[in-house]
């Protein structure tokens, strides 16, 4: 036994050390635009240039991580027992890799350049990525041996084996509370703002915001200053509500996996999440149609998981009707809910097909998720004709191929023919003007020039072009594209948690006291720059999904990996959003609803064991 581990052992130090430099130099690296031959007198001095680039600075920095690296290395290779990790495993670690450097290309420069822009750039790029993918390889296997060898299940009583649901509903409420009451009446995001404007009749009600949620909370606004003369109690009371929905939604989180026989670990450390992380206190009071939503979400996540686990639980009839209201809410507080449903309850009727006959088939997916979408869209057609709502624009849709044209024409438009400009502006108004609003951190200059008269086959007219413009530059549309969803997909890039808009007349806002507005954006601000914040960091949230995903598949658990179709939904929403800088808001389904997800998965009872 010992002959054959010590050519074992003399092999793999060599590869240890490879990756310990390869490991350095990816954190090490520092990438920079592209170098010029031009900007050097001779061919000579570009040439040494580009060698001191490539190559880079080994200083103290660069000695430490790479002895470090060694010693991690070493310590995973000594305690590695099991086979190879495989193909998926590098492939995750690849991919989070590649997010990693596009995301830090596209933040510095706004394009590939500073991987692909050179010779150089690229050779440092690969370097620095196979050095990212094996750290991170290793770190996957790590975790997963971590998750695997530790128990998460126990039958010892705990703070939660008894009111779970109640205990963390008043724990939530009292620690979200003080926030709400120092921002009294409460933080307005723009759309709330809009939505408010709507029903005092400063602006026509629109469908482009869920008429649903515009109604309860310019209902209350508008109660409270009929009633009372004061607007600002209405709010109060919408933000009440508000939370306790959203404390409610998260608490049944936790009263879900306390009912598994989770180790008191989890559901403590989901309690604690939810209230020490500034993101739920932030939105607690903030005024926001995407808290209700994602309260609901969350709940249909954990009804959902409930359900593929144990199919039978479609032939409980308060199971049943309880699943179609939280499908209601899901759609009636967002519009784009509606995608949500619809997909993953195509998921779920796939994996749930497999377990049921015919009859029971056709009940599943017409008596739950159908009649939840046909139930919705008839309320909200309902509401929008007693309201005269003005249908929201198509152009909400299109932000993604909007942006594409408008960097396609800042670049190439001497190229279009004169039938093309026409189609163009027959959707966009003045080319020159669509090219100068565009913006690569938002859709949102670009859509507004969306003409609503624009026919069907006026769009049909405009697609045909945008078409024809990827064919002649794929790459432009693919640097759009990247700019637009890179920041969903890397830990790397900041986003804002607070939401600080101008409350106009109807509503003062500014907090309990002189200041205390200032007191409340420093914290967040602040709280940006710890460890605190890099826990409701929206890249890494995405990173967390991926990874639960592959442990998932890793681990057989067909049921909690299907359960996460929302989530999934819910990114391909972020990526057709108007932008990520500023808007964590669109990844709330996501951030929220995977602590569930993890618990769910980590009490997760093998069916045998459970029979």
């Amino acid at each position: 036994m010992n002959e054959n581990a010590i050519p074992r052992a003399k092999g793999i130090w060599p590869k240890l050390a490879v990756k310990s430099l390869l490991t350095a130099y990816a954190l090490c690296a520092v990438f920079h635009a592209p170098l010029e031959p031009s900007q050097y007198e001779t061919r000579v001095d570009y040439i040494i240039a580009s060698i001191y680039e490539f190559l880079g600075a080994y200083d103290f920095k660069f000695l430490l991580l790479t002895v470090l690296s060694g010693f991690f290395y070493g310590y995973k290779a000594r305690g590695d027992r099991e086979a190879p990790a495989g193909k998926s495993s590098l492939a995750l670690a690849c991919f989070f890799s590649l997010c990693l450097l596009v995301g830090q290309s596209y933040s510095q420069a706004g394009d590939s350049s500073l991987l692909l822009g050179s010779g150089v750039n690229f050779l440092k790029s690969a370097l620095a990525f196979a050095g990212y993918a094996c750290l991170f390889h290793a770190l996957i296997r790590l975790a997963c041996q971590a998750l695997d060898s530790h128990t998460f299940r126990s039958d010892a009583p705990q703070f939660f084996t008894r009111h779970a649901f109640a205990r963390s509903f008043l724990i939530l409420l009292g620690a979200w509370l003080p926030f709400l009451i120092l921002a009294f009446p409460g933080n307005l995001c723009w759309d709330a703002v809009g939505q408010l404007e709507q029903v005092t009749g400063d602006a026509p009600y629109s469908t482009h915001h869920p008429l649903f949620h515009t109604l309860i909370m310019g209902g209350l606004v508008k109660a409270g200053q009929t009633l009372l003369h004061s607007p600002e109690a209405g709010l109060f009371v919408y933000m009440l509500l508000q939370d306790a929905a959203l404390a409610a939604a998260l608490a049944a989180t936790i009263a879900a996996v306390a009912g598994r026989g989770a180790h008191p670990s989890l559901p403590l450390g989901m309690l604690l999440l939810y209230c020490l992380t500034p993101v739920y206190s932030n939105i607690a009071s903030t005024a926001l149609k995407d808290v209700p939503y994602s309260a609901c979400v969350i709940v249909y996540v954990v009804w959902l998981a409930l359900l593929l686990e144990q199919p039978e639980r479609i032939r409980r009839r308060k199971f049943v009707i309880s699943f179609f209201f939280i499908q209601l809410g899901v759609i009636l507080f967002r519009n784009n809910g509606l995608y949500v449903i619809l997909l993953s309850g195509i998921a779920a009727f796939l994996f749930l097909a497999r377990k049921y006959g015919r009859r029971e088939r056709i009940l599943c997916l017409f008596a739950n998720f159908g009649a939840s979408i046909v139930t919705a869209r008839v309320i909200l057609a309902l509401l929008a004709f007693a309201c005269g709502a003005v249908p929201g624009s198509m152009g909400e849709m299109m932000s993604l191929p909007f942006q594409q044209t408008a960097r396609y024409l800042q670049l190439y438009q001497e190229e279009i023919a004169p039938e093309e400009r026409a189609a163009i502006e027959a959707v966009l108004g003045d080319v020159p003007t669509a090219a100068a609003k565009y913006d690569p951190a938002s859709a949102d200059p670009v859509k507004a020039l969306f003409c609503r008269t624009a026919s069907a086959g006026e769009l049909a007219d405009y697609m045909r072009f945008w078409f024809r413009g990827f064919l002649r530059h794929p790459g432009t549309y693919f640097e759009a594209f990247f700019l637009h969803i890179y920041g969903w997909f890397t830990p790397a890039v900041a986003n804002s948690i607070r939401y600080e808009a101008e409350a106009g007349e109807l509503v003062r806002q500014g907090g309990l006291f002189p200041n205390a507005e200032k007191l409340l954006i420093f914290y967040y601000r602040f709280a940006a720059r710890t460890p605190l914040g890099f826990l409701e960091n929206t890249g890494l949230a995405v990173w967390a999904l991926f990874f639960l995903a592959f442990y998932q598949k890793r681990r057989g658990q067909a049921a909690a990996l299907w359960a996460g179709a929302p989530l999934w939904t819910s990114l391909l929403i972020c990526m057709a959003s108007p932008c990520f800088f500023g808007h964590p808001r669109y990844a709330f389904p996501i951030l929220f609803t995977l602590p569930f997800l993890y618990g769910f998965t980590l009490t997760h009872v093998p069916d045998r064991a459970r029979k």
